[in-house]
């Protein structure tokens, strides 16, 4: 596993850091030059001199406005070669999909935050938040959106102070972090600017165009997300970064599925499938099984489709979820109305103790009802009343919510009946940075 290797040294010439946190915190807390001036003693005119030719009093100077500001002048060189050692290994471990060793590093790093606080090393100590955050998802999918606002907002202020390095890294996970919030001018924007750049860091680059392709893929671009994926892939293949690759490899198929390339989806899933038996994400596992079923749901083969719904059910996430409403969908194909009627019934009660979703049973109910023939006006009731619910999960619902929706033109226009051969594009879009 190569170690990147950051360095924070950038920072540490002649007057740079210093000056940057003065004017940082002179900002934040809004205080004058004039105030700092009349307090430390600081003669105006030999300050603008010193600052602008950078004469040989100028470092006193700013050392002088430092202590007034409280910033600690001077830094002990094993703080910040401590820090870049635990800054390479964490990102090292990050981008190898090695979270949980990458955690014993970020927890080192925020267990001497008091070294670091108030100085310039504030930036990869917050830049290595924000990775960190942004990472988590993948493992226990949930964003801690306080933290990264935090890092954001930081980050930001010193964003042309920073080293180039940190710069990249600031952009690539902006990318990252608007494709999430579903901001797609913000994923162009950012998503440019760390694909101008990557060039210039070649071996940071084939994780920065799979996260550019992660972002795409959120804002539903999904031709340049597969450009961007196809362009890491086998550069992260030649990286020997065999997860990320199979993190790829199965977001490609994601793509192929949803622009209607079902046989090279499956294809790449299948090999992805083949991995899962040396995987330990469970994530990985229920998004390549999720994928594979939805296109053997999109190629009516119910009961394959329904063996892997089933099987992250009862396997992977050990409850029942989303998946639950193709469980449903496909027991009614595959003629199993009994099995269906028992496993509904199951939801019921679940949802009654609170423990299954009313939005995804609301579209179970419609189904329930259109395949036990109930009537038109029921049917139509019970979609109704599904399509409230229907705009929390409508980006990984949308191929079973469209499958829906044709039913229910089905029985409005019953002259035009394309239920049985609309073709329904998958958008289940749920990805792995």
């Amino acid at each position: 596993m190569t170690i990147y290797d950051f360095t924070s040294d950038f920072y540490f010439k002649e007057n740079y850091a210093l000056s940057v946190m003065v004017e940082y915190y002179k900002k934040k807390n809004q205080i004058t030059q004039k105030e700092i001036n009349d307090n430390m003693n600081i003669p105006k005119s030999n300050f603008r001199r010193a600052q602008q030719k950078n004469f040989v009093g100028y470092g006193n100077m700013i050392e002088k406005m430092a202590i007034y500001l409280d910033i600690p002048v001077n830094i002990d060189e094993s703080v910040i070669s401590d820090l870049n050692e635990q800054f390479s290994q964490f990102y090292t471990c990050i981008v190898f999909s090695k979270f949980y060793e990458g955690k014993y590093f970020f927890d080192n790093i925020v267990a001497n935050f008091s070294r670091y606080d108030r100085t310039i090393l504030m930036i990869p100590y917050y830049l290595a938040q924000f990775i960190y955050y942004l990472s988590e998802v993948n493992y226990t999918n949930k964003i801690n959106y306080d933290k990264i606002s935090e890092s954001v907002e930081i980050l930001q202020w010193f964003l042309e102070k920073m080293s180039d390095e940190h710069r990249f890294l600031f952009y690539e996970y902006m990318t990252n972090y608007n494709g999430i919030l579903k901001n797609k001018e913000n994923v162009v924007h950012y998503g440019r600017l760390t694909s101008f750049l990557s060039p210039n860091f070649p071996d940071l680059e084939p994780t920065a165009n799979y996260h550019i392709s992660f972002s795409f893929s959120m804002v539903s671009d999904f031709i340049d997300a597969l450009i961007y994926a196809n362009k890491a892939l086998p550069k992260l293949e030649e990286q020997l970064n065999y997860t990320k690759a199979v993190f790829c490899r199965m977001n490609i198929a994601a793509l192929y599925k949803k622009l209607g390339h079902l046989d090279e989806a499956k294809r790449l899933l299948k090999k992805n499938l083949i991995y899962l038996n040396f995987n330990d994400i469970p994530r990985l596992d229920q998004i390549t099984y999720l994928n594979y079923a939805d296109c053997m749901l999109m190629e009516e083969k119910f009961a394959e489709a329904y063996k892997y719904y089933n099987k992250i059910e009862t396997e992977i996430t050990k409850k029942q979820n989303y998946e639950s409403i193709m469980i449903v969908y496909c027991l009614y194909q595959m003629k199993e109305e009994e099995k269906a009627r028992g496993y509904i019934q199951n939801l019921n009660k679940q949802n009654t103790s609170g423990k299954f979703p009313i939005e995804y049973l609301t579209l179970i109910h419609f189904f329930e009802a259109y395949f036990e023939k109930l009537g038109n006006t029921e049917i139509l009731k019970k979609f109704k009343i599904a399509q409230e619910y229907m705009p929390s999960y409508r980006f990984r619902g949308q191929y079973i919510q469209e499958l829906a929706q044709a039913i229910v033109d089905s029985i409005q226009n019953p002259k035009n009946n394309k239920h049985a051969s609309k073709e329904i594009e998958s958008n289940s879009s749920v990805f792995l940075m």
